[in-house]
């Protein structure tokens, strides 16, 4: 019972964690992970390629394989928190104009549209990795090294852990978080100063077991 207990509890963890890989049934599990991977990150960099009328057509692209996918769009945005303070800041930078101290309309608006994009971009790449695993990555860029015979170079192997990176970020962070708030530490600045360095000696760590598994392999 205890066991059973503890397994639901990573598994909604897991589901809780940004950017981790959630089972499900909807339209984009059913899609090779290589076309989801060149879409979806296509996707995120159009936002900022095309002009303004095209984020609500991103969007609604977002809000529709999310829902799909059985994920509430909001849901995608879990872990945006500094990324939500950057735009906010860099809209406040643009938006005021000194000396004199006044509003710049126009440094306001490109502050907003630049934060819609961010955020878009956060949340494409957030439903990829929702919705597919590092292996279906790997296999689909392996194929396609096959396909260009360029084996030898190993880019699958080496394009999938950089991206595995980005998720496992999030799950260090939320379990270094969790942690750190389980011994009453402080929130703000003082919660950044020592998350940090903690993070970065955890993705090290993390990246140094990576590198000694593919050795033992023969993979590097």
């Amino acid at each position: 019972m205890s066991a059973q207990k503890n397994g639901l509890c990573k598994k909604m963890k897991k589901d809780m964690t940004p950017w981790a890989f959630r089972h499900g049934k909807g339209l984009l599990y059913r899609i090779p992970a290589g076309i989801k991977l060149i879409f979806l990150l296509g996707l995120s960099m159009a936002v900022f390629l095309f002009g303004i009328f095209f984020l609500p057509f991103a969007a609604l692209i977002i809000i529709f394989f999310s829902v799909n996918a059985g994920i509430k769009p909001w849901e995608l945005f879990r872990g945006s928190k500094s990324l939500v303070i950057l735009c906010l800041g860099i809209t406040l930078f643009q938006a005021l104009d000194f000396p004199p101290l006044g509003l710049n309309p126009e440094g306001l608006k490109e502050g907003i549209f630049l934060g819609l994009r961010m955020g878009l971009s956060f949340s494409a790449g957030a439903l990829l990795f929702s919705t597919t695993t590092m292996g279906e990555i790997q296999k689909s860029l392996s194929r396609l090294e096959a396909f260009l015979h360029i084996k030898n170079l190993r880019l699958s192997l080496g394009i999938s852990l950089m991206l595995g990176f980005l998720p496992r970020f999030f799950e260090i962070w939320e379990d270094t978080d969790l942690a750190y708030k389980s011994r009453g530490g402080k929130q703000g600045l003082a919660k950044l100063i020592v998350l940090i360095p903690l993070v970065i000696d955890r993705m090290m760590e993390k990246a140094a077991e990576t590198a000694e598994a593919l050795e033992s392999k023969g993979l590097m």
